[in-house]
């Protein structure tokens, strides 16, 4: 364990950093303004190179999700029940693929391979029941009514589905009325839909989406052991109130954890879309959910990196293992993958789920309580850097248990992409003007003359990456709701244009707030992010007899 002293080093390690980063161009423009020069074009070069390189990685998880969206994965699973004869397919449609299509079969077929080699580590699809946990507060029922609909009309059998209704005690009986109600429309669709309600005031917990969804796991586990269900058999999702499941989710999960030899040792992150009411939201907001989004879809195309984010899914064997969820961190979702990537010695890696799941982008009653709950929401995901002094923590505790490598690389990611995020958007914006501004002599040199000229040839190329990014997300887009017209379409289009204030004001000065927080022990709590809707979509009855079943 780290000693109060050394915790508090490691929290102010980052923020330290990222004001070192950001100050050190101002004083050096007095002191050396052409290396500041110098850096700079460096710098910008660096980041042209990895906004393409994104940029492809975004191209690519686009199309991943595409073909994720084209394919009935209850179907594969249905011919997984032959997993020989479900191999051979798969071979034959190898070689008869080309291209992109002909890598995911190949994956797909060596996966079979080993498990048919294997027989002892086969587990039958239908012996996989869904558990899925939503964390509510104070949503209203239409909001949680239009995520239950969305399990219901998933293609996954309805009675292999238990839902979770995790309340908070705090939220009162406001909370329990939604959740009764919703329990009377739902009533015989899934197998069960179960209330939990986390009580308030638990001394050493945080009021926070984690000591919820703790509590509604232990009671979870409890219904199963009432069921004498094996915890290898059950599959959890965490959602938030407004997460909408695609069709294709559950049944694609079922599927790649099937596949995994070591599947409870894995967690499975789908894709989040922030598009339930992206029509509602201003223009800068858009832009921030858009760009949340993309960056999921990047990282799902680099498992190596990807960590738990929002919404995800572990065995409840998993779950068990860790003891649930971290009832005192603001970010328990990212805590939550280091958490079973230390507890299996580095055996832990997060598998990527191509069909997405939609939630509601940043909404407030007013658009100046839309950008206020958008930073704050930044904030909160920026506060992930709380979890840098624990990652050093196991750096040392596991030495001897871990190689190095496995030590090592989660603490300096997150502090190297932390940094990023505070500074590379104001460096990108600014450090190019500094020496020019802030020193007379070097204003005159040639050098000076050039450095504004190049910096901005050099970032224009990054409009490529801009250019990728609005024709995904048109590609994206949920249908327009009839109020709007063609004049919000053209909106979308234009809005790209405020990239460079997004990245700034919805990108490092949020990073950096946290981080300055966490240097100076000033605690972040949990704050439940505002989201309205102006489109609301009535709740219609439903139909209990296409509920689809399973022996």
């Amino acid at each position: 364990m780290l000693s109060p002293a050394a915790r508090r080093f490691w929290e102010i390690l980052p923020g330290a950093i990222s004001w070192t980063v950001l100050l050190a161009p101002f004083a050096m423009s007095f002191l050396w303004p052409a290396g500041v020069a110098y850096f700079i074009i460096v710098f910008d070069v660096y980041w042209l190179v990895k906004a393409l390189v994104m940029g492809g990685h975004l191209i690519f998880g686009y199309v991943h999700m595409q073909r994720a969206m084209r394919i009935d994965w209850l179907d594969r699973l249905t011919q997984t029940e032959d997993m020989e004869a479900f191999g051979d397919d798969l071979l034959r449609r190898f070689h008869l693929a080309r291209g992109f299509e002909a890598r995911r079969l190949k994956e797909e077929w060596e996966q079979v391979e080993v498990i048919r080699r294997s027989p002892e580590i086969r587990k039958d699809w239908r012996q996989v029941t869904h558990a899925v946990i939503y964390a509510i507060y104070k949503e209203s029922f239409e909001v949680v009514e239009g995520s239950l609909r969305a399990c219901f009309e998933s293609n996954y059998p309805k009675n292999k589905m238990v839902i979770v209704l995790a309340l908070e005690e705090r939220a009162g009986a406001p909370a329990l009325a939604v959740a009764k109600r919703v329990q009377e429309t739902f009533t015989g669709v899934f197998q069960d839909i179960l209330v939990t309600v986390h009580p308030d005031g638990i001394v050493g917990e945080l009021k926070a989406k984690g000591a919820n969804v703790y509590h509604a796991g232990q009671e979870l586990k409890k219904y199963a052991d009432g069921k004498q269900w094996q915890y290898d058999d059950v599959m959890v999702s965490c959602f938030d109130a407004d997460t909408l499941p695609s069709r294709q989710y559950f049944a694609n999960v079922t599927y790649n954890y099937i596949l995994a030899p070591e599947r409870t040792y894995r967690s499975y992150q789908p894709i989040p879309l922030f598009n339930n009411n992206i029509w509602d939201v201003p223009a800068i907001n858009r832009l921030v959910a858009f760009g949340s989004s993309y960056w999921q879809m990047i990282e799902s195309t680099r498992p190596h990196r990807l960590v738990n984010f929002s919404s995800q899914a572990m065995s409840l064997k998993t779950l068990v293992d860790i003891d649930f969820w971290d009832r005192a961190v603001v970010s328990e979702d990212s805590k939550q993958f280091y958490r079973a990537f230390y507890q299996y010695r580095g055996n832990h890696r997060a598998i990527p789920i191509f069909t997405p799941v939609s939630m509601d982008a940043v909404l407030g009653r007013t658009y100046w309580d839309t950008l206020k709950a958008q930073y704050i929401q930044k904030r909160r995901w920026a506060w992930g850097i709380e979890n840098f002094p624990y990652a050093i923590e196991k750096f040392f505790t596991m030495r001897g248990l871990m190689t190095l490598q496995d030590r090592i690389i989660h603490p300096f990611r997150m502090l190297e992409g932390h940094v990023s995020w505070a500074t590379s958007s104001l460096l990108i914006a600014l450090g190019g003007w500094l020496p020019i501004l802030l020193n007379m002599d070097f204003r005159s040199s040639i050098l000076a003359y050039h450095l504004p000229v190049l910096a901005r040839n050099l970032l224009s190329l990054t409009w490529l990456g801009i250019i990728i990014s609005t024709v995904i997300a048109f590609q994206l887009l949920p249908p327009r709701p009839a109020k709007y017209g063609k004049a919000k379409v053209a909106e979308m289009l234009v809005m790209w244009v405020l990239v460079p204030i997004s990245g700034i004001f919805f990108g490092s000065v949020p990073a950096i707030d946290a981080e300055t927080r966490l240097m100076l022990g000033k605690y972040l709590g949990f704050h439940v992010t505002a989201k309205e809707r102006k489109t609301v979509f009535a709740p219609a009855s439903v139909d209990k007899t296409v509920a689809s079943r399973v022996a």
